[in-house]
Parts: structure tokens; sequence; C-alpha cells
């Protein structure tokens, strides 16, 4: 559970809050509308949405196995290891651009849901993360997150994983001819 949800989580909060302290940028202060986003931007709120849509009808199971594996592989796959490594350049550009406030607004706004997720799991985790966030007295306080549906978009989510079951191919193609 650490190696694979916590490490991620709080590595992902960590490159966020280290780029964004950088570069002196409050994604708060920020709204860049929907249609100016990235693809990759509207895939990671898609399955997002997706995920809180799947943890609320978990929690109302009271199936905390469905809940915590949801968000452990949330964090692990699509965050950590897809969506911040593929997003790495645009967190390191030198121009403040859309582009470049797109990357620190969705960072920012699912991590911040994601800490409204797991306060009822992982109580203090989120609590650390929410506060250095927002600067606010708890994430206790807040309400929790309700799935926008309209964010969800199954044919960039389609693409996206044939995308990424090509990049696995890939590797796994050159981990058999031992190419580095």
């Amino acid at each position: 559970v650490h190696s694979k949800f916590f490490n991620p989580l709080k590595n992902t909060y960590s490159f966020f809050q280290m780029y964004a302290n950088a570069d002196n940028i409050d994604p708060r202060e920020y709204n860049v509308l929907y249609e100016d986003l990235d693809e990759i931007d509207k895939w990671l709120l898609s399955k997002y949405e997706r995920l809180v849509k799947y943890v609320t009808d978990s929690y109302e199971e009271f199936d905390l196995n469905k809940v915590t594996k949801a968000i452990s592989n949330f964090v692990s796959e699509d965050l950590s290891n897809w969506y911040i490594r593929r997003n790495r350049r645009r967190f390191w550009s030198s121009t403040l651009d859309t582009d470049k406030m797109a990357v620190y607004k969705t960072t920012y706004e699912v991590l911040l849901g994601l800490t409204k997720l797991l306060a009822p799991i992982s109580p203090f985790t989120s609590e650390e993360i929410y506060r250095k966030l927002t600067n606010k007295e708890s994430v206790h306080l807040e309400m929790f997150p309700e799935c926008n549906e309209s964010l969800i978009n199954e044919h960039i989510e389609e693409r996206m994983d044939l995308v990424r079951t090509l990049v696995g191919l890939g590797r796994e193609a050159r981990e058999n001819a031992k190419i580095k």
C-alpha cells in the first residue's frame, strides 16, 4: 500500500508543489476553459469524474475494498505513472501560457478532489495534503465530491487506453529484446 499508493500520491503532490512554488503559481487564480484544455487534461478529468462516481457508489455499499483499490489504481497508474510523466515538459515550460496554466489547474483540481475522496479512509494524509493545497482549516469540513458527468468523455478515454496499450506493448518488446 505504501509503495503503490502513498508514495505516488505524495510524490505527485511534491512534484506539483515544487514546480508551482518555483514558478510562483497559485492555480486557484486561473480559470482555464474546458475547451482550452489539452486532450490529456480532459482525459484525466474524465477518469477522475468516473472515479468519483465509482467511489461514491462503493462507499454507499460500504465496500471499502472497492474504494481503496479504485483510488489506489487511479493515483498510481492514471495520475502518477501516466499523466504526470507525460506532462513534465508542460510543467517545465518557461512561459506561463494557457497550456501551462491548464496543467497546473488540472493537477490541482484532481489532487484537491482526491483529498476529499480519501478523507474517510486516510484522514491524516488527506488532511495534510488538503491543508497544504488550500490553506483552509480541514478537509473534514468540506462536502464530499459529486460526479460531474458532463466531464466524462468515453471517446477520449478509449483513445488514451489504446495509446497506453501500445506504449505498454512497445515497452514489453524493448524489455524482451533487452533494449533500454
